[in-house]
């Protein structure tokens, strides 16, 4: 009788030291906020308030009516016709790339970082661009005075919570001539952690 009650203090210790089998909580409330690009935790904005190296090329960036980045180097975008002030300008500007030539727009974009920083180390972000439509069109950042790559997640580049990568355009229109169009859609990737990679130069 004494074994057999020892046996049973035993069992009923080892089920109360389990793991947790079923809990249901009551109701927890959860709201999310769906903004435009330019002010998501990951934010995409265009570089027409802090001109990259003197230039204005966040001229060719601008968050659509639908929130979302769009890239325009046509003749259908009302400020990459502009020279000077990109809010007023003037008149005056080209439409496009030259047939079989390549060109290099430094500084279109941001991607900034706009991550909670609860700590040191935390919140650092690996950032990178998939472009799977546009051979033509490669999409880089300047490190130490070189345009590297920053297509694909071995290319990716850590950024720091409120820290913001600007990131170029390479349109190599070699193969074209005039009268051609480029069409297509990229999207930005984002992973916490701090693995930063460099790609090669474009």
């Amino acid at each position: 009788m004494i074994g057999a009650g020892s046996t049973a203090v035993g069992a009923s210790a080892l089920v109360g030291s389990g793991a947790v089998s079923q809990m249901s909580s009551g109701p927890r409330g959860v709201s999310v906020d769906v903004v435009d690009d330019d002010e998501g935790y990951i934010a995409l904005q265009p570089r027409s308030d802090d001109p990259y190296d003197g230039q204005r090329n966040g001229n060719f960036a601008d968050i659509g009516e639908d929130g979302k980045l769009y890239l325009d180097f046509t003749s259908d975008n009302p400020t990459s016709a502009r020279s000077g002030d990109p809010e007023e300008g003037t008149g005056l500007g080209g439409k496009g790339v030259n047939p079989q030539s390549v060109y290099f727009f430094d500084g279109v974009f941001d991607i900034r970082n706009l991550a909670n920083d609860t700590g040191s180390g935390v919140g650092e972000q690996d950032i990178w661009i998939e472009n799977d439509e546009l051979d033509e069109l490669t999409f880089y950042h300047l490190k130490s005075g070189n345009r590297a790559n920053i297509e694909g997640q071995s290319n990716s580049v850590d950024i720091s919570p409120g820290d913001a990568l600007p990131i170029g355009v390479k349109i190599d229109a070699s193969d074209l001539e005039s009268g051609d169009e480029l069409e297509g859609d990229i999207q930005v990737h984002s992973k916490g952690g701090s693995s930063t990679t460099y790609g090669q130069d474009v």
